[in-house]
Protein backbone atom coordinates (compact mmCIF):
# COMPACT_ATOMS: atom_id res chain seq x y z
CA UNK A 1 0.00 0.00 0.00
CA UNK A 2 2.85 2.34 0.89
CA UNK A 3 4.55 1.55 -2.43
CA UNK A 4 1.33 2.27 -4.34
CA UNK A 5 0.96 5.68 -2.65
CA UNK A 6 4.59 6.46 -3.40
CA UNK A 7 4.10 5.60 -7.06
CA UNK A 8 0.98 7.78 -7.25
CA UNK A 9 2.77 10.73 -5.63
CA UNK A 10 5.70 10.27 -7.99
CA UNK A 11 3.35 10.23 -11.00
CA UNK A 12 1.58 13.41 -9.88
CA UNK A 13 4.90 15.14 -9.19
CA UNK A 14 6.32 14.07 -12.57
CA UNK A 15 3.21 15.28 -14.39
CA UNK A 16 3.36 18.65 -12.61
CA UNK A 17 7.03 19.04 -13.48
CA UNK A 18 6.39 18.16 -17.13
CA UNK A 19 5.08 21.67 -17.83
CA UNK A 20 6.86 24.99 -17.69
CA UNK A 21 4.72 27.78 -16.27
CA UNK A 22 5.71 31.40 -15.94
CA UNK A 23 5.47 34.91 -17.30
CA UNK A 24 7.20 37.15 -19.82
CA UNK A 25 8.12 40.70 -18.80
CA UNK A 26 9.76 43.79 -20.29
CA UNK A 27 10.56 47.32 -19.17
CA UNK A 28 7.77 49.10 -21.06
CA UNK A 29 6.13 47.09 -23.86
CA UNK A 30 3.17 44.74 -23.51
CA UNK A 31 4.09 41.06 -23.43
CA UNK A 32 0.85 39.50 -24.66
CA UNK A 33 0.91 37.25 -27.77
CA UNK A 34 4.65 36.49 -27.40
CA UNK A 35 5.61 33.29 -29.21
CA UNK A 36 6.89 30.52 -26.91
CA UNK A 37 8.45 27.54 -28.72
CA UNK A 38 9.90 24.40 -27.16
CA UNK A 39 12.36 23.46 -29.92
CA UNK A 40 13.22 20.18 -28.20
CA UNK A 41 9.63 18.93 -28.30
CA UNK A 42 8.26 20.95 -31.23
CA UNK A 43 5.54 22.42 -29.01
CA UNK A 44 4.40 26.03 -29.17
CA UNK A 45 2.06 28.49 -27.49
CA UNK A 46 1.63 32.25 -27.00
CA UNK A 47 1.41 34.35 -23.86
CA UNK A 48 -1.99 35.50 -22.63
CA UNK A 49 -3.13 39.09 -22.01
CA UNK A 50 -1.09 39.19 -18.79
CA UNK A 51 2.07 37.80 -20.39
CA UNK A 52 1.70 34.37 -18.74
CA UNK A 53 2.30 31.07 -20.50
CA UNK A 54 2.27 27.31 -19.97
CA UNK A 55 4.01 24.83 -22.25
CA UNK A 56 5.06 21.13 -22.07
CA UNK A 57 8.73 20.98 -21.06
CA UNK A 58 11.26 18.87 -19.23
CA UNK A 59 14.63 19.59 -17.70
CA UNK A 60 17.18 20.22 -20.46
CA UNK A 61 14.66 21.38 -23.10
CA UNK A 62 15.41 24.54 -25.10
CA UNK A 63 12.59 27.11 -25.11
CA UNK A 64 12.62 30.18 -27.37
CA UNK A 65 10.70 33.41 -26.70
CA UNK A 66 10.19 35.85 -29.56
CA UNK A 67 8.10 38.89 -30.49
CA UNK A 68 8.25 41.52 -33.21
CA UNK A 69 9.37 44.27 -30.82
CA UNK A 70 11.82 42.13 -28.81
CA UNK A 71 15.15 40.41 -29.23
CA UNK A 72 14.84 36.64 -29.27
CA UNK A 73 15.58 34.93 -25.95
CA UNK A 74 16.47 31.24 -25.54
CA UNK A 75 16.55 29.39 -22.22
CA UNK A 76 17.49 25.86 -21.18
CA UNK A 77 14.91 24.49 -18.74
CA UNK A 78 16.17 23.60 -15.28
CA UNK A 79 14.52 21.74 -12.40
CA UNK A 80 14.13 25.02 -10.48
CA UNK A 81 12.22 26.59 -13.38
CA UNK A 82 9.75 23.70 -13.45
CA UNK A 83 8.94 24.06 -9.75
CA UNK A 84 9.03 27.87 -9.50
CA UNK A 85 5.50 29.35 -9.93
CA UNK A 86 7.00 32.85 -10.23
CA UNK A 87 9.45 31.99 -13.02
CA UNK A 88 9.83 35.05 -15.28
CA UNK A 89 11.60 35.61 -18.61
CA UNK A 90 12.74 39.18 -19.26
CA UNK A 91 12.86 40.29 -22.91
CA UNK A 92 14.95 43.14 -24.28
CA UNK A 93 13.15 45.62 -26.53
CA UNK A 94 14.45 46.49 -29.98
CA UNK A 95 15.36 50.16 -30.32
CA UNK A 96 15.34 51.96 -33.66
CA UNK A 97 17.88 54.79 -33.70
CA UNK A 98 17.29 57.75 -36.03
CA UNK A 99 19.98 59.86 -37.64
CA UNK A 100 20.80 63.14 -35.90
CA UNK A 101 18.94 66.19 -37.22
CA UNK A 102 20.42 69.66 -36.73
CA UNK A 103 18.10 72.70 -36.87
CA UNK A 104 19.63 76.16 -37.31
CA UNK A 105 18.45 79.77 -36.92
CA UNK A 106 15.74 78.99 -34.38
CA UNK A 107 13.94 81.86 -32.65
CA UNK A 108 12.92 79.97 -29.53
CA UNK A 109 9.22 80.38 -30.35
CA UNK A 110 7.93 76.91 -31.10
CA UNK A 111 5.01 78.06 -33.27
CA UNK A 112 7.18 80.38 -35.37
CA UNK A 113 9.96 77.82 -35.77
CA UNK A 114 7.55 75.09 -36.84
CA UNK A 115 6.21 77.32 -39.62
CA UNK A 116 9.69 78.26 -40.84
CA UNK A 117 11.01 74.71 -41.07
CA UNK A 118 10.62 73.40 -44.62
CA UNK A 119 10.24 69.68 -45.13
CA UNK A 120 9.86 67.72 -48.34
CA UNK A 121 7.02 65.29 -48.79
CA UNK A 122 8.43 61.84 -48.12
CA UNK A 123 6.84 58.93 -49.99
CA UNK A 124 8.00 55.54 -51.18
CA UNK A 125 8.41 57.09 -54.66
CA UNK A 126 10.46 60.08 -53.46
CA UNK A 127 12.77 57.73 -51.56
CA UNK A 128 13.21 55.54 -54.65
CA UNK A 129 12.22 52.36 -52.85
CA UNK A 130 12.33 49.26 -55.10
CA UNK A 131 8.71 48.18 -54.44
CA UNK A 132 7.11 51.65 -54.52
CA UNK A 133 5.05 50.79 -57.60
CA UNK A 134 3.52 47.64 -56.07
CA UNK A 135 -0.06 47.64 -54.82
CA UNK A 136 -0.18 46.76 -51.07
CA UNK A 137 -1.55 43.31 -50.26
CA UNK A 138 -4.93 43.02 -48.49
CA UNK A 139 -4.73 42.67 -44.70
CA UNK A 140 -5.42 38.91 -44.65
CA UNK A 141 -2.78 38.23 -47.30
CA UNK A 142 -0.23 40.33 -45.38
CA UNK A 143 -0.96 38.26 -42.27
CA UNK A 144 -0.55 35.02 -44.26
CA UNK A 145 2.77 36.23 -45.69
CA UNK A 146 3.99 37.11 -42.19
CA UNK A 147 2.84 33.71 -40.89
CA UNK A 148 4.70 31.70 -43.54
CA UNK A 149 8.00 33.61 -43.68
CA UNK A 150 10.71 34.46 -41.21
CA UNK A 151 14.36 35.24 -40.82
CA UNK A 152 17.20 33.66 -38.91
CA UNK A 153 18.91 30.29 -39.14
CA UNK A 154 15.66 28.56 -38.12
CA UNK A 155 12.65 30.76 -39.08
CA UNK A 156 10.25 30.50 -36.13
CA UNK A 157 7.10 32.03 -37.62
CA UNK A 158 6.34 29.21 -40.10
CA UNK A 159 6.99 26.55 -37.44
CA UNK A 160 4.90 28.19 -34.71
CA UNK A 161 1.99 29.07 -36.99
CA UNK A 162 1.92 25.59 -38.52
CA UNK A 163 1.82 23.98 -35.06
CA UNK A 164 -0.90 26.30 -33.73
CA UNK A 165 -3.02 26.03 -36.92
CA UNK A 166 -2.85 29.78 -37.61
CA UNK A 167 -1.48 29.31 -41.13
CA UNK A 168 -4.36 27.00 -42.08
CA UNK A 169 -6.93 29.49 -40.76
CA UNK A 170 -5.30 32.40 -42.59
CA UNK A 171 -5.25 30.47 -45.87
CA UNK A 172 -9.00 29.89 -45.46
CA UNK A 173 -9.61 33.60 -44.79
CA UNK A 174 -7.56 34.60 -47.84
CA UNK A 175 -9.50 32.16 -50.06
CA UNK A 176 -12.86 33.46 -48.79
CA UNK A 177 -11.77 37.07 -49.24
CA UNK A 178 -10.71 36.41 -52.84
CA UNK A 179 -13.98 34.60 -53.62
CA UNK A 180 -16.04 37.41 -52.10
CA UNK A 181 -14.10 39.92 -54.20
CA UNK A 182 -14.73 37.80 -57.29
CA UNK A 183 -18.48 37.76 -56.50
CA UNK A 184 -18.55 41.55 -56.33
CA UNK A 185 -16.67 41.78 -59.64
CA UNK A 186 -19.21 39.47 -61.32
CA UNK A 187 -22.05 41.59 -59.95
CA UNK A 188 -20.46 44.79 -61.27
CA UNK A 189 -19.80 43.26 -64.69
CA UNK A 190 -23.41 42.23 -65.36
CA UNK A 191 -25.17 44.93 -63.32
CA UNK A 192 -28.06 44.57 -60.85
CA UNK A 193 -30.61 45.07 -63.64
CA UNK A 194 -29.52 41.71 -65.10
CA UNK A 195 -30.49 39.87 -61.90
CA UNK A 196 -33.79 41.77 -61.77
CA UNK A 197 -34.59 40.59 -65.31
CA UNK A 198 -34.04 36.99 -64.16
CA UNK A 199 -36.52 37.42 -61.31
CA UNK A 200 -33.96 37.84 -58.53
CA UNK A 201 -34.68 40.98 -56.44
CA UNK A 202 -31.81 43.16 -55.28
CA UNK A 203 -32.04 41.92 -51.67
CA UNK A 204 -31.40 38.33 -52.88
CA UNK A 205 -28.52 39.02 -55.31
CA UNK A 206 -25.81 38.31 -52.72
CA UNK A 207 -27.60 35.13 -51.64
CA UNK A 208 -27.77 33.96 -55.28
CA UNK A 209 -24.06 34.65 -55.80
CA UNK A 210 -23.25 32.67 -52.62
CA UNK A 211 -25.39 29.90 -54.12
CA UNK A 212 -23.17 29.95 -57.22
CA UNK A 213 -20.01 30.23 -55.12
CA UNK A 214 -20.78 26.90 -53.44
CA UNK A 215 -20.89 25.15 -56.84
CA UNK A 216 -18.17 24.15 -59.34
CA UNK A 217 -19.47 26.71 -61.85
CA UNK A 218 -18.09 29.55 -59.73
CA UNK A 219 -14.51 28.92 -60.84
CA UNK A 220 -15.69 29.14 -64.45
CA UNK A 221 -17.61 32.36 -63.79
CA UNK A 222 -14.89 34.30 -62.02
CA UNK A 223 -12.10 33.43 -64.47
CA UNK A 224 -14.07 33.76 -67.73
CA UNK A 225 -13.48 37.03 -69.66
CA UNK A 226 -16.44 36.26 -72.01
CA UNK A 227 -19.32 38.23 -70.50
CA UNK A 228 -21.88 36.48 -72.76
CA UNK A 229 -20.80 33.06 -71.50
CA UNK A 230 -20.96 34.32 -67.91
CA UNK A 231 -24.51 35.65 -68.30
CA UNK A 232 -25.66 32.43 -69.99
CA UNK A 233 -24.37 30.37 -67.07
CA UNK A 234 -25.94 32.75 -64.55
CA UNK A 235 -29.33 32.36 -66.27
CA UNK A 236 -29.13 28.57 -65.96
CA UNK A 237 -28.26 28.70 -62.28
CA UNK A 238 -30.82 31.43 -61.63
CA UNK A 239 -33.57 29.03 -62.71
CA UNK A 240 -32.22 26.33 -60.37
CA UNK A 241 -31.88 28.86 -57.56
CA UNK A 242 -35.47 30.08 -57.92
CA UNK A 243 -36.71 26.46 -58.04
CA UNK A 244 -34.86 25.69 -54.80
CA UNK A 245 -36.30 28.85 -53.23
CA UNK A 246 -39.85 27.76 -54.13
CA UNK A 247 -39.19 24.24 -52.81
CA UNK A 248 -37.92 25.65 -49.51
CA UNK A 249 -41.00 27.88 -49.25
CA UNK A 250 -43.29 24.87 -49.67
Amino acid sequence: MLMLCSLCLYGVRSQAQDRLRGAVSSLSSETSAIHVLNTSRHKATITDANGRFEIPASEGDSVVFSGVQFYRETIVVTADMLTNPDFTVYLREKVTELDEVVLRNLTGNLTTDMRRIKTDSVTSFSLGLPNAHKVPLPKTERKLLEATTGGGFIPLNPVINAITGRTKRLKKYVRLERENKAMEEIRQRVGDHFFDEMGIPEVHISDFLFYCQARPVFGYLKDNPDIMAVTDSLRIYAEKYLEDQEADAD
